[in-house]
């Protein structure tokens, strides 16, 4: 192929990571989200005074709801050591240099079968996007998943590269991943996998002990969560189990769900084809066995993920669907591998009308939500140091953080300061313009069941047809409850607008719609009649951005009784 297609591939692929590494800067925010606040859990122990090194790894390897995420603690602890404090943000930004490292342990194999640049375009575009955004834009599920995956890829290109003392590396990369999350043991199954295909019965039988081995240390530790639910419903497990492998799909609307099913279908087919294939004329193809060592663990996480989140319902994650693209990608690499050369060019067209919608899909369906995460992060630091309080989560779950966050503040290990204006002091309250909003209160009450326990999320929807202001992409509105009385408890909570059609953006028309909701945890909030008002973060000058406009209406809030009256 001629030279100036090599460099244009290689501008295509460079502009796509700038492209990736410029989004995660932008919607990264230092905050502790949900399940992060149990990393400065861990951070709190080493506080103590004297140090107790059996309290220091009681605690690092102590299983949190069904998972032993000690490679998370542990770099989280070497992020405070550095720096004195937590930074969450820090986090992200090495999630995001994992996922960078993955894609170029993906060109390494790319790389093996000696083909064309061009042809890992369709790659790039299938793992620089945002689908998976509770990964790439999230500390603790990015150190989790991030990790397992790269200690996967090492692991097997150790091994089938025949580098020295492979095995002995890949048996400590498996443990480290059994030590990240809950799915990490399968890199056991996944090596085991490979040397049964490679029929190398002595380092498969090696490599099984050593999961045996795990589980009799891990079960020392062991206690049940509550995420994990075992309910029989085969046609859950087996949707959601097709589901996760073709879940880069749902991105497509209208025929996303069963096109995923279709997909992970395909793939399971073909990942017995070439075993059978591997197994009886491949013995010593490094590059298939590869790559159906990494679609042994795919296959193994989709199932287990079905069989213990798929007790009530039909569901997929977004930090899973890591392994949806990451399974695209290596059939794609798969069938290359297999097929004369004379088709490699049907093959990348029919990736490219795949993956560049997909891809383009992805950044339109889930940008609104990245950025909503981040306002409500803005919003929360604004809340915690005014009155200690989250609204971004649950009451349920706030109580369980609020001492962690607090112990965290108290030893100088996290702080959550104002990010950038106090919008309380010195504002101007306005009328808004031009035309007025309108709200309605809608109640939401969710029964969450539980492996040891069943509450209820009980929260409230404050909705509007019409934004008296530009929803321009760029201009972040929050809505702010004063207290009548004179309280100091106000509150800052961030507008969430509908995603604009598809057909509207095209014609020019805003990202975000001109209606919406502002969610309201009124459990966490104290009780009071609030009066309601509009603000802008993003208003041009700092005497704009602390300009209130104010609303017709007011809410009033019972905690004791757990209502919310609009009036």
């Amino acid at each position: 192929m001629p030279k100036a297609l090599s460099y244009i591939s290689a501008i295509v692929i460079f502009t796509l990571i700038g492209i990736f590494v410029c989004y995660i800067q932008y919607f990264s925010f230092d905050f502790p989200f949900q399940d992060d606040v149990t990393l400065l859990e861990f951070i709190n122990t080493t506080k103590n005074t004297p140090w107790n090194w059996s309290q220091f790894f009681s605690s690092l390897f102590r299983v949190d709801n069904d998972h032993a995420i000690v490679i998370p603690r542990i770099i989280t602890w070497i992020d405070y050591l550095i720096f004195g404090q937590v930074n969450f943000q820090h986090l992200i930004w090495l999630n995001l240099c994992e996922l960078l490292i993955i894609l170029y342990l993906l060109f390494r194999l790319f790389k093996r079968q000696q083909i064309h640049l061009v042809y890992f375009i369709p790659v790039a575009f299938m793992w620089l996007q945002p689908q998976y955004h509770e990964v790439s834009n999230w500390a603790i599920t990015g150190l989790q998943h991030g990790h397992v995956t790269l200690f996967l890829l090492i692991s097997l290109y150790l091994i089938t590269e025949d580098k020295a003392y492979a095995l002995v590396w890949a048996i400590v990369l498996a443990y480290f991943a059994s030590f990240t999350f809950g799915n990490g043991f399968i890199v056991f199954i996944a090596l085991a996998y490979v040397y049964l295909l490679q029929r190398n019965w002595k380092n498969a039988l090696i490599v099984g002990i050593c999961l045996l081995l795990f589980f009799v240390c891990y079960l020392q530790i062991y206690h049940m969560g509550q995420a994990a639910i075992f309910h029989w419903n085969i046609k859950h497990i087996l949707l959601s189990f097709f589901g996760f492998i073709g879940a880069s799909a749902v991105e497509f609307p209208k025929i996303g769900l069963t096109l995923s099913w279709f997909i992970g279908l395909t793939v399971v087919c073909l990942f017995t084809y070439y075993s059978i294939d591997h197994g009886k004329f491949n013995l010593k193809n490094k590059d298939q066995g590869t790559y159906l060592g990494i679609l042994t663990f795919i296959l193994f996480s989709a199932g287990l993920i079905a069989l213990v989140r798929s007790a009530e319902q039909y569901t997929i994650y977004s930090r899973f669907q890591l392994y949806a693209a990451l399974s695209i990608i290596i059939v794609y690499l798969h069938v290359l591998l297999h097929s004369p050369k004379r088709y490699h060019k049907f093959l990348l067209a029919g990736m490219l009308c795949y993956s560049i919608p997909f891809y383009f899909l992805s950044f339109f369906n889930h940008s609104i939500a990245q950025q909503y995460q981040k306002m409500s992060f803005v919003a929360d630091r604004i809340n915690w140091k005014n009155n200690q309080s989250i609204q971004s989560v649950s009451s349920g779950f706030f109580i369980n953080a609020r001492p962690i966050l607090q112990e965290a503040e108290n030893n100088g290990i996290y702080t959550l300061n104002y990010p950038w204006d106090n919008p309380f002091q010195g504002s101007n309250a306005i009328p808004p313009q031009p035309g007025s909003m309108s709200l309605q209160a809608r109640e939401n009450i969710k029964i969450m069941h539980q492996k040891h326990a069943t509450w209820i999320n009980h929260y409230y929807w404050l909705e509007f047809q019409h934004f008296p202001f530009s929803t321009a992409f760029t201009k972040p509105w929050f809505m702010i409850l004063k207290p009548i009385d004179k309280m100091k408890n106000c509150y800052i909570l961030p507008i969430q607008f509908a995603l604009n059609g598809k057909k509207n953006f095209l014609n020019m028309e805003n990202y975000r719609a001109n209606h919406g909701s502002i969610k309201i945890n009124h459990e966490s909030l104290k009780t009071g009649n609030y009066n309601l008002y509009l603000w802008n973060l993003d208003s041009q000058g700092s005497t704009a951005r602390n300009h209130l406009y104010v609303l017709k209406q007011m809410i009033q809030v019972d905690s004791s009784l757990h209502t919310l009256q609009l009036k």
